[in-house]
């Protein structure tokens, strides 16, 4: 997308530069995703539940086929040009995937990724965002506008796991 070069995260004191998903990272991107569920979400669920949501890092080619089905994904990365966040946003303004590394989190990362992923939004004419939020990720989207929907239920291998349905309302 034009205007979206490499640049420095923002409050991450330029440690951390976003780009565009390539198809190598796919990798590199499923271990993030592992690692910020098992490391993360683990504060908030259930042994039980953490390990039906995710039970190891998901194949590389299922997030690489995922990641590049036409939705905007952007990478945060760190030393040695290595992956430690990443986020999408698909067509109809849902944010499917926002995951951050735990070595990572807190600095920032995560919020440099949404301020681009919204400013992508806004150039589009979006009118709305929306996400499931994990309980994890629930504060993060609060504290960048968003508001609780409703909470949902689902299983996953048959585990009751809850997440929160967040809307914003871009003006």
């Amino acid at each position: 997308m034009k205007g979206d070069a490499e640049d420095g995260a923002p409050g991450s004191k330029g440690r951390y530069k976003i780009r565009q998903f390539k198809a190598g990272d796919a990798e590199d991107l499923a271990e993030v995703f592992r690692a910020a569920v098992h490391g993360i979400a683990s504060r908030y669920y259930s042994p039980e539940q953490i390990n039906a949501w995710c039970p190891g890092a998901p194949p590389a080619e299922t997030i690489g086929q995922k990641l590049s089905d036409g939705r905007a994904v952007w990478v945060a990365i760190g030393e040695n040009d290595t992956p430690v966040a990443f986020i999408d946003l698909e067509s109809d303004g849902h944010i499917d995937m926002l995951f951050c590394h735990p070595r990572a989190a807190g600095q920032g990362v995560a919020a440099a990724l949404y301020v681009r992923l919204e400013t992508v939004a806004l150039r589009q004419g979006l009118k709305l965002l929306y996400v499931e939020a994990s309980e994890a990720a629930r504060g993060f989207f609060e504290r960048q506008g968003f508001a609780v929907d409703r909470r949902r239920v689902f299983e996953r291998r048959g585990v009751k796991i809850h997440n929160y349905r967040m809307v914003k309302i871009l003006d």
